[in-house]
This record gives C-alpha cells, structure tokens and sequence, in this order.
C-alpha cells in the first residue's frame, strides 16, 4: 500500500489550482487523480484530452461545458468527457468548489480551445 499527499497546485488560471494525486510521477501506469480547487467567479478554461475524463464535483455548484452543452452541476454529481471533446468549468456557487479528475492514464495531455 502506499500513501499519497497532494502535490503543490499547478494554476489553470487566475482562482484554479490544480493538485495532482496520483500519476506516473507517483508510480501509476495508467491512473492520474488529481484535486481542482475553483475560487468563486473562476473559470477552467476550455479544454480537451486524448482520454476520456470523469469529473466527480465534491464541492459547490459550477456551470459546465461540454461540447457544445453548457450543463449545472452540483456537489455529488460526475461529468463525463469523452476523449477529444472540449470541456470547462465555471464556478457559479458564491464560494469555493472543487472537483475530483480521473482519468484511465498515467500522463495527462491537455490541449486549450476556445
């Protein structure tokens, strides 16, 4: 078993931290988590990846895109990007959110689009 603490934040952009979890860096082959704190107002700006995605909300509520859908979501619920199609985030709750990333690779590529 090993144990893992949050790496120093990667910023996305003004008010988003990125903390990684798991990754190759950490020993995985094809797993990476990572912990994205949101401040209020802040926006993940509009990406896309090679692998698909899975975006657990764990805390507060956000404005999501996704393709070409704009969705809210709230605490408790996952957002699921297939590989290749743009998505993003817009913190809409008033204070703090966050979100779980998963993605099924121990490297993670991340491409901006408008």
């Amino acid at each position: 078993m090993t144990i893992l603490n949050k790496k120093d934040p990667e910023i996305l952009g003004p008010g988003v931290e990125r903390h990684e979890i798991v990754s190759g860096d950490t020993g995985a082959d094809s797993l990476s988590v990572a912990e994205v704190n949101v401040d209020s107002d802040s926006t993940v700006p509009t990406h896309l990846h090679p692998t698909e995605e899975a975006m657990v909300i764990t805390e507060g509520q956000l404005e999501a895109v996704i393709g070409d859908q704009v969705v809210s979501v709230s605490a408790g619920q996952t957002v699921y990007a297939p590989a290749g199609v743009k998505h993003g985030f817009k913190n809409i709750s008033g204070s703090k959110a966050s979100i779980l990333a998963i993605f099924p690779t121990g490297k993670v590529e991340r491409t901006l689009v408008d």
